[in-house]
């Protein structure tokens, strides 16, 4: 597809299209991409970010705009619970499909997507930004060339003491399908499981809770939208009521892979400091992201490095800057000039983890992959 500009459409013009999606794909040049339209359910929502972004069209029925647009790639940016209908409707349209994570709520229709691309032509990608951070890059770097050896154990913890969304409908079941787990904890799986080279999963034990949400809207908390993920703020956003909060606002559990255990701790909410890390340990090596301390030994001594991580890609003071290298990444491989960023096999192991955690917290058990997989 090299040579000419890709057609790109945006369905959903939420916080996530107007901060990342669309001022990556325009960033990237007209010579490679152009955002010709954008949908969203909301008449206002679409009108204003069309208009902020200099988009020349917007629709608020997506089928309306796959049919007069005849878009070449389609950006997912709408909740969760849509984005399998959104990613299939822009596949059987002919289009290329980046897609919000999760790319699906279970891994059976994940699994249906790649096939459905696959039948096509096509390809889809689920966007795990967090790949991109340099000290995840530079440990999946080590961790190929051997520096960990095996990697046995792993701890997953993002913590925001006070920072649920309340802007857009991830507070609802129907149109996020969950809470933190699958809004925050997707991405941190993934960046390990990366890292770790893909082991397959194989169980997981967990929980959810929902505890302070509604307590804290009632006593008055204050709070900010920086600690919700969105330091810059949102525009044309959905009116937020506690009262209709139904989903997890903290997840926590233990999930193995082949050859490993990985302790995992979630939270938009939780009367814990802030915390954000991933850590791990293998036979000759463990490491502490996003510190980038590596713990090994040196002859007969027990020794820590700190290797030094520069900054320096070419989109990095950007406002979530990985949205922008997964975006130039996407457009390199459908022209040609690049592997594919995401690989389905890795977006598949994620997607079961998510599938199998939700069973695990509801029925109080352990689930095994084979009752996701069959």
């Amino acid at each position: 597809m090299s040579g000419s500009p890709l057609k790109v459409a945006v369905a959903g013009s939420g916080m996530i299209a107007n901060k990342a999606h669309i001022p990556a794909f325009k960033c990237m040049g007209e010579d490679r991409a152009r955002v010709a339209a954008v949908f969203d359910t909301r008449e206002e929502a679409a009108r204003d970010t069309a208009e902020r972004h200099g988009i020349p069209a917007w629709y608020t029925d997506a089928g309306e705009m796959l049919a007069k647009v005849k878009p070449d790639l389609v950006s997912v940016c709408s909740p969760n619970a849509s984005h399998r209908a959104m990613a299939e409707m822009a596949l059987n349209s002919g289009a290329h499909v980046l897609c919000e994570k999760p790319m699906a709520l279970t891994y059976a229709d994940t699994k249906s997507l790649f096939d459905l691309a696959q039948s096509k032509g096509l390809h889809i990608a689920a966007c795990q930004a967090q790949r991109y951070r340099g000290e995840f890059a530079a440990a999946r770097e080590l961790a190929d060339a051997g520096v960990f050896g095996d990697i046995y154990y792993g701890e997953i913890s993002l913590i925001r003491r006070r920072g649920i969304p309340k802007w857009g409908t991830f507070h609802l079941k129907e149109s996020n399908g969950g809470g933190a787990f699958c809004d925050l904890g997707v991405h941190m799986v993934d960046a390990l499981l990366w890292i770790m080279g893909n082991p397959a999963f194989e169980s997981i034990s967990g929980m959810s809770a929902s505890r302070l949400a509604r307590r804290d809207e009632e006593i008055g908390l204050v709070t900010n939208l920086a600690e919700s993920g969105t330091p810059s703020g949102v525009e044309n956003a959905r009116p937020y009521s506690p009262a209709e909060f139904e989903v997890e606002e903290f997840a926590a559990g233990s999930l193995r892979v082949a050859g490993a255990i990985i302790n995992f701790r979630i939270s938009w909410a939780l009367n814990l400091p802030p915390d954000f890390h991933v850590s791990f340990s293998g036979e000759r090596a463990g490491a502490r992201l996003p510190e980038m301390e590596i713990y090994s030994t040196l002859g007969r001594y027990q020794s820590d490095v700190r290797p030094k991580i520069y900054r320096n890609g070419r989109y990095e003071e950007r406002e979530f800057s990985g949205h922008y290298y997964l975006v130039d990444d996407f457009l390199n491989f459908l022209s040609g000039n690049g592997p594919m960023p995401v690989k389905p096999e890795e977006t598949l192991n994620v997607a079961a983890v998510i599938d199998a955690f939700y069973i695990s917290a509801r029925e109080c058990r352990e689930v095994r992959a084979a009752e996701i997989r069959g």
